[in-house]
């Protein structure tokens, strides 16, 4: 083996699984080809040597507030491109901090065999890189018939619990997703076609608490689904695909299939582009709602209970009906309670029920309302 003078080194103990591959001299010296025998990602990097993807990646957690593991990274891996590189970038980010990197699948139940290859094929790929896995599994056909709402809000609700549950089980501090650049766009035109107010404008959250003791974030939430593909491809590593993906039953399907990019070709070939800038706009905008909301919820609840809340009808009125708006978004994310089927005008007619006297509330997705002339009562269903 050829050591390149003055290039850093240290030696390297073969992990099962790993192959030869063959390295170009990375600095400004004459020509040296070296063999080194290492799997991608037990080759540490310094940020000038590093691909590009990798560089945003690191930028990507930096701006999550997650500059190391050492608190514990539990990540979310499908087996599906976007995660296969959140897996590969980050166990190559972090070559010396792989005990506190957890590697976690979710079996939805819902696609027989195909489900269950993708676990096996997520399961090979942590312990090629050393990293230990978890499998979790939930039956969301079977909560489904038990609580209604639709198959994916039913799937992501327990998804994300699994997750936290299995961040608290391995004492990790974050779970982390593989959304992306394409995964905003979509999401933020998905929610304009619904019907949204300031947050759905604002998209994907790059963070956000699970519980007190666990975060998400979203370091790949800057990084193209192009550059995803592109980091797999050059490093010669695969991914699977997910048939539903290609569903046009789902709207976000149609949504990325056709409707993206006939805006692309038809009206602004960097449509994309003016969606990622109106997100970041609203979630600027919405910070400082966030802010007013806090103010009028902690003047007007009576009771904030799991599953029930109590609000004071009449001092209610006296806020502005945008701000009784923004306090009971709050109130939705405060109860975990099912957010997708809500749409702006269920948002418009709730707040302007509950300040209100003469209105009767009406049902909302999940949620129940009961309400006297002084008091309004917010309950799970």
């Amino acid at each position: 083996m050829i050591i390149l003078p003055g290039h850093p080194w240290k030696p390297w103990v073969p992990r099962p699984g790993s192959h030869a591959n063959t390295v170009r001299n990375p600095v400004n010296r004459p020509a040296v080809w070296c063999l080194f025998l290492f799997s991608p990602a037990d080759c540490p990097l310094n940020v000038t040597d590093r691909p590009s993807f990798l560089n945003s990646l690191a930028t990507g957690y930096a701006a999550c507030e997650c500059a190391s593991p050492q608190d514990g990274l539990l990540l979310a891996v499908s087996g599906g491109a976007d995660s296969m590189s959140l897996l590969h970038g980050t166990a190559q980010l972090w070559p010396d901090n792989r005990d506190r990197i957890v590697v976690a699948h979710v079996d939805h139940q819902l696609r027989g065999a195909e489900g269950r290859a993708d676990a096996n094929f997520v399961e090979q790929a942590a312990q090629s890189l050393g990293l230990p896995f978890v499998l979790l599994t939930c039956d969301v056909p079977a909560e489904q018939a038990v609580s209604g709402g639709g198959i994916e809000e039913v799937a992501r609700r327990n998804r994300y619990q699994l997750l936290q549950d299995a961040a608290l089980v391995n004492e990790m501090s974050y779970v982390v997703c593989a959304h992306h650049r394409d995964d905003q766009a979509e999401t933020v035109l998905h929610n304009i076609l619904r019907g949204t107010g300031l947050k759905g404008l604002a998209g994907i959250s790059s963070s956000r608490s699970l519980c007190d003791a666990v975060q998400l974030i979203r370091p790949l939430l800057g990084i193209s689904k192009t550059a995803i593909e592109a980091f797999l491809r050059r490093q010669q590593l695969s991914w699977q695909t997910d048939a539903s993906n290609a569903s046009e039953e789902f709207t976000r399907n149609r949504i990325r299939k056709h409707l993206l990019p006939l805006l692309a070709d038809g009206y602004n070939p960097q449509v994309a582009g003016s969606l990622l800038r109106l997100a970041q706009h609203a979630r600027e905008a919405d910070t400082l709602a966030d802010q007013v909301a806090q103010c009028c919820l902690n003047d007007v609840v009576l009771e904030l209970q799991p599953g029930v809340c109590r609000l004071d009808r009449t001092r209610l009125a006296a806020w502005p009906e945008s701000a009784v708006r923004s306090a009971l978004r709050l109130i939705w994310e405060q109860q975990s309670w099912p957010q997708q089927s809500m749409t702006q005008a269920h948002w418009d007619n709730l707040a302007s029920a509950v300040t209100n006297t003469e209105s009767v509330p009406s049902h909302l997705p999940g949620v129940e309302i009961s309400a006297t002339e002084s008091m309004v009562r917010l309950f799970k269903a």
